[in-house]
C-alpha cells in the first residue's frame, strides 16, 4: 500500500466515525452515546476511533467543531435586506428556517442545552461556547439591522437571546417529538411584541410575505 493510499484510506475510516458520531449523538445526546456503539454503527474497530480522536472527548469536540462550521457557514449575512421591519424579520426567520433545515445535526448538537455534560472535557466546554457566542454575535447582528436597533444594542441582545432559546428549546423537544419544528409564526409575533415593548416602531407584514414554520 503506497503512503498517498493509506492516507487516503484513513481519512476515509475518520470521517466515516465522524459523521456516524454526529448523527448518534444528535439522536442520544453525549452522555448515551458510546465507543462501542459509534463502532458498530460505522464498522471499524474501537482501537481504530482511539487512534484517530484519542477518547470519546476527542469525538465530541471533533463533531461539533464540524458541525458549528457547517451551521455557521450556512448563515446568511446579517445585512438583512427589506423595505420596513417586517420585511426584514420575514426575511431573518426565512433565513433561520433555511439554515436549521439543512442542518438539523447542528442545531441538535449546538443548541440543546440537554447535549453536554458537566465534567466533558475543557475542550469541549470551550468548543460549545465559542459555537454559541458566535451564534449569538450573528443573531445580535442580524436583528439589530431588523429592528433598526445600532443604538439600542441591549434590546438587540434580549431579541437575539429570546430566539436563540426558542431555538434550543425546539431541539430538545425533538428528542422526544421527532416530529416537533421550529415554530416561525409564533417567533414572529413574539418578537415583534418584545420589540414593541421596547418602544421599537413595528408595522405588519403583508400577508404574501409570511414565512412558514419548518417541518
Amino acid at each position: 500500500m503506497t503512503e498517498a493510499s493509506a492516507r487516503d484510506r484513513g481519512m476515509r475510516s475518520h470521517d466515516a466515525i465522524l459523521g456516524t458520531a454526529t448523527e448518534l449523538m444528535s439522536q442520544h445526546g453525549y452522555a448515551a452515546t458510546s465507543i462501542s456503539m459509534i463502532s458498530a454503527e460505522c464498522g471499524l474497530p474501537a482501537s481504530s476511533i482511539y487512534w484517530h480522536f484519542g477518547s470519546k472527548d476527542g469525538i465530541y469536540v471533533a463533531v461539533l467543531q464540524r458541525a458549528r462550521v457547517s451551521l455557521l457557514e450556512a448563515l446568511p449575512p446579517v445585512d438583512v435586506p427589506g423595505a420596513d421591519v417586517a420585511q426584514r424579520l420575514d426575511a431573518f426567520l426565512g433565513s433561520v428556517r433555511d439554515s436549521f433545515q439543512r442542518h438539523p445535526h447542528s442545531l441538535k448538537l449546538l443548541l440543546a442545552v440537554g447535549m453536554l455534560r458537566q465534567d466533558a472535557s475543557t475542550a469541549a466546554l470551550a468548543e460549545l461556547r465559542h459555537y454559541r457566542d458566535t451564534l449569538l454575535a450573528w443573531a445580535q447582528d442580524s436583528l439589530s439591522v431588523v429592528f433598526d436597533l445600532s443604538r439600542r444594542p441591549e434590546v438587540s441582545d434580549e431579541l437575539a437571546r429570546f430566539t436563540l432559546r426558542t431555538a434550543s428549546g425546539t431541539a430538545v423537544a425533538r428528542w422526544f417529538e421527532p416530529a416537533t419544528s421550529l415554530e416561525i409564526g409564533p417567533l414572529r409575533i413574539a418578537l415583534m411584541a418584545l420589540a414593541s415593548h421596547h418602544g421599537v416602531l413595528v408595522t405588519r407584514a403583508p400577508s404574501a410575505t409570511r414565512v412558514t414554520d419548518v417541518s
